[in-house]
């Protein structure tokens, strides 16, 4: 009897998340985010920006934003990712943000994460945590 009484606790603290490192995790998260259809027009509305497809993959593993922009020529390109990555910063919470920009036919990446993949932790440190503000930080 006292074995059958373990697992049932067991497995009733499993369920309900009880156990030792469980969280409430990225789906629930301490704010509203900016809902996709607004992040996209901020995106393609920013200076600087003249071509923006951009949208959120819900498919497992991804749970990211992907984004191909191109970028006006006299567009300072960092300036306009910096801000691209701390607007997308402000939706789903733990989404990835994937960014491809061209600018003059040539592909340009965020310096900011020294050419590093931006993973959650990259954009913590440099964009707060979530939702952040939507301006990217003075350096």
């Amino acid at each position: 009897m006292s074995r059958l009484l373990l697992v049932v606790v067991a497995v009733t603290w499993l369920i309900s998340g009880c156990g030792a490192g469980a969280s409430d995790g990225p789906e629930r998260p301490d704010y509203t985010p900016v809902p996709d259809h607004k992040l996209i027009s901020q995106v393609a509305a920013l200076p600087g920006v003249e071509r923006a497809d951009l949208s959120y993959n819900d498919a497992w593993p991804e749970h990211s934003y992907i984004a191909t922009i191109t970028l006006s020529s006299d567009a300072d390109a960092q300036l306009v990712l910096d801000t691209i990555y701390a607007k997308l910063w402000q939706g789903r919470p733990g989404a990835g943000i994937l960014v491809e920009a061209q600018q003059n036919g040539s592909v340009v990446r965020l310096d900011a994460f020294g050419g590093k993949p931006t993973t959650r932790i990259a954009l913590e440190k440099r964009y707060g945590p979530q939702p952040g503000s939507g301006t990217p930080p003075t350096d």
